[in-house]
């Protein structure tokens, strides 16, 4: 009996030095969290401290004076004369609002760089990660390419997720989407490269731009 077993254990060892095929790896299962990096230090909201229907107003002010500077609006648009006059009226109660609208676009400004700040690490992982398909070209009624989103809606309903939430996904074989509210898991190995694509969207196309990509992966339904 010592025998036989000597004799198993000398050809586990035969079978192991030959190369036998390793076990698949196990992907790792990553949230968008992840996929966004971490700011230097906690980013103040400049109207955290403010009365809500004052910040509400800021907001509107904000907004027309962007659109002025884009030329969406011109200085004799009724918002954009609307806009002036809440803001003379808030300064005559007391409030900067000069020196708010500084803070706000500072802090805009940051926000923008964070969303277009990719996690480098991330490059060349094998990841399991769920999320919404959009259709980029479709095979019949199978899809071959699609962008990943982090929520419901996102890009259809909504202006576009940051680049550093949507994933631009390839898969190995075609798929049907059943729903575009309908969640899927994606596995594949992820890499840090921007993917610009024309999505088809209910009242016509729009351009996006992805910040990963997946290639030859699978996709499944979502179950928790």
């Amino acid at each position: 009996m010592h025998t036989i077993s000597l004799l198993f254990a000398a050809l586990a060892l035969i079978l192991i030095s030959s190369g036998m095929p390793d076990a698949a790896p196990l992907p790792r299962q990553t949230s968008w969290e992840e996929l966004a990096p971490e700011p230097d230090k906690p980013i103040e909201d400049p109207l955290a401290h403010l009365d809500p229907y004052i910040a509400a107003e800021i907001y509107l002010i904000a907004s027309a004076v962007r659109q002025k500077d884009s030329g969406l609006l011109s200085e004799v648009s009724p918002e954009y004369e609307t806009a002036l006059e809440t803001k003379y009226r808030l300064e005559k109660r007391g409030v900067e609002v000069d020196n708010i609208l500084f803070r706000l676009e500072a802090v805009e400004s940051e926000i923008r760089q964070l969303e277009s700040t990719f996690v480098d690490k991330l490059d060349g992982q094998f990841v399991k990660i769920p999320g919404y398909a959009l259709p980029l070209e479709f095979d019949g009624v199978a899809v071959q390419e699609f962008l990943l989103v982090p929520y419901v809606g996102a890009c259809i309903h909504v202006p576009p997720p940051p680049q550093n939430q949507m994933v631009f996904v390839k898969l190995s074989e075609p798929y049907v989407v059943e729903s575009l509210f309908a969640p899927v898991w994606i596995t594949g190995r992820i890499t840090v490269k921007s993917q610009r694509r024309i999505l088809p969207v209910s009242d016509g196309k729009i351009p996006v731009t992805a910040g990963y990509t997946i290639e030859g992966a699978k996709v499944e339904a979502y179950v928790e």
